[in-house]
């Protein structure tokens, strides 16, 4: 095509000023102020170690607290199934499922704020389209990978937004995966697959947050920075199952603003081995492993990591400004200390990939996590079938600082590791596996 035939079909488009009519990146639809919430203070937990507690329960609780206090604001929640199943009680009875015909003395309305469809795709839509209110997505684990489409050509949108100069004026969006992989035994491994997160962490982590909260103070005080956000997806893997309450309100808060938090330290100020904790199950069992290490006078850190992202290599400017400094990196993970075991919720070879920066060499440091393995199994039985039990940390970290792993297990023990006996027993007190 001739380029005067271009240039001159660009003028007769490009007639803005003569017609009167704004281009698209000036129109008042996105060009609006930014939403500000009124933020309650969080339903906190004021001691840790006290209860076993659903960290989805105080979701819930927060959520419907947050939908109360921000009448101005459009709730909306996108619901592929199971809301009472996924302990989301409350927000369900205050906004009722949206349908056409309601039924008497069910949670519906023909105007109600829960939007339920067997697609996934299209309650994250749903969601997504809602730009000036408050809103919320839950989602089984194993099926989110279902938004991931939408969810990925969102974040380009903003991504484009903020290179061109404007900033987005609508909420973060807290996408909560729960029913997850390491409590979904029902259903066996078709219900158990880590690969959402996983994805959310290859797009940018300014905008694509990625967040394990551990208990029920993490949840509710990730779900409050999610709202102090704008343009951000923040992807939580929450349990639904009672946990410990490991976190106190101020080191949940903490754990929130720099991603990580040290939970305990062995020894002093100079450990010989790090075990880092992605997950409340793999918390759990990083803790068990530290107290056997304690009896053996092993200096160690417990490190819970709730955000991994912020520890990444940044690729670009607008990644560097939430990413750990090397400041920070050494206070967490002194130099000293190369021996160092990592187990987390998801695959260990997407952990290695994203935290490059504190990987020692196949020598020092370990991933442990999901290995594909699943079925009809309990908590316990999946972390053993994945290699993730205390025990299996205790062997890894054996391994990492140059000792036998019967330094820290007994026989038995140790039979179980390598699989020539059952762990019931044995790693597992009082129940089958």
């Amino acid at each position: 095509m001739p380029p005067k035939d271009l240039s001159d079909a660009v003028l007769a488009l490009n007639n803005h000023d003569a017609s009167g009519r704004p281009k698209e990146r000036a129109h008042p639809l996105i060009s609006r102020p930014a939403v500000t919430p009124s933020l309650p203070e969080p339903p906190w937990h004021a001691s840790e170690g006290r209860r076993n507690v659903s960290p989805m329960e105080g979701l819930d609780q927060y959520f419907e607290a947050l939908v109360l206090a921000n009448p101005g604001l459009r709730a909306r929640v996108g619901n592929p199934d199971e809301m009472r199943s996924n302990r989301m009680n409350a927000t369900l009875d205050l906004l009722k499922h949206r349908v056409t015909a309601p039924e008497p003395g069910m949670p519906e309305s023909e105007t109600g704020g829960v939007i339920t469809a067997l697609n996934e795709e299209a309650v994250i839509c749903a969601v997504l389209g809602n730009k000036s209110g408050l809103n919320l997505a839950v989602s089984y684990e194993a099926f989110a990978t279902k938004m991931l489409g939408a969810l990925r050509q969102d974040l380009i949108f903003t991504r484009q937004l903020i290179a061109a100069g404007r900033q987005p004026y609508w909420l973060g969006l807290p996408v909560v995966l729960t029913s997850h992989t390491w409590e979904n035994g029902k259903n066996e491994l078709s219900h158990q697959d880590t690969t959402a997160a996983e994805t959310m962490w290859a797009e940018m982590s300014d905008l694509s947050r990625v967040v394990f909260p551990v208990d029920w103070n993490s949840a509710v005080a990730c779900l409050r920075d999610v709202f102090r956000s704008h343009g951000a997806i923040w992807t939580m893997v929450v349990p639904k199952r009672e946990v410990p309450d490991v976190l106190s309100p101020e080191l949940a808060q903490r754990v929130l603003a720099d991603g990580a938090v040290c939970l305990r330290d062995v020894g002093g100020d100079d450990p010989e081995l790090i075990l880092v904790a992605v997950g409340a199950y793999q918390l759990a069992e990083t803790l068990t492993a530290s107290d056997r290490l304690k009896e053996k006078s092993v200096r160690h850190r417990v490190i819970v990591m709730v955000e991994p992202g912020r520890f990444r290599s940044p690729r670009d400017d607008h990644e560097a400004k939430m990413t750990a400094s090397d400041a920070t990196l050494e206070m967490f993970f002194p130099e000293t200390a190369g021996a160092r075991v990592f187990v987390s919720h998801t695959r260990p070879e997407p952990l290695g990939g994203l935290l490059r920066r504190l990987d020692t060499g196949s020598r020092k440091s370990r991933f442990l996590g999901f290995c594909g393995r699943g079925g009809t199994l309990d908590a316990d039985g999946m972390l053993f079938a994945n290699r993730s039990t205390w025990a299996h940390v205790l062997a890894a970290a054996a391994d990492v600082t140059g000792r036998r792993a019967l330094d820290f297990l007994t026989e038995a023990e140790f039979d179980a590791v390598q699989g020539r006996r059952a762990p019931a027993g044995v790693l597992f007190k009082g129940h089958d596996v």
